[in-house]
């Protein structure tokens, strides 16, 4: 993650100057060098937004949330719209006790 956010002049300082190591160390010194070969390759670094089709699908997904979210606040101010205008009363919710369904409940 470090190398992502590190500049173009840092990547590409990287990528040309290979890591020197000792061989106890060949296995992160590699991985690290790998990441930095991906920086360069993909032109990843801190000052490029880069875009990737997973981005592409959390815009999507979101949008499509935000959208349903919309929709639902509509329908919810319609039909209270049409309480008040059909029943000259607003619509019972939750915190309001309706008369008939008070008789049935045993005490």
């Amino acid at each position: 993650m470090w190398l992502v956010n590190c500049s173009k002049k840092d990547i590409d300082f990287l990528f040309y100057n290979k890591i020197v190591h000792e061989k106890r160390d060949k296995e992160h010194a590699l991985q690290y060098q790998s990441i930095v070969d991906v920086c360069f390759a993909q032109y990843i670094n801190s000052g490029r937004y880069w875009k990737t089709k997973w981005r592409d699908l959390e815009i999507d997904e979101f949008l499509k949330k935000y959208k349903r979210s919309q929709k639902f606040e509509e329908i919810a101010k319609r039909a209270v719209e049409l309480g008040k205008c059909k029943l000259g009363k607003l619509i019972p919710t939750d915190q309001t006790p309706i008369e008939k369904e008070e008789n049935k409940i045993p005490k």
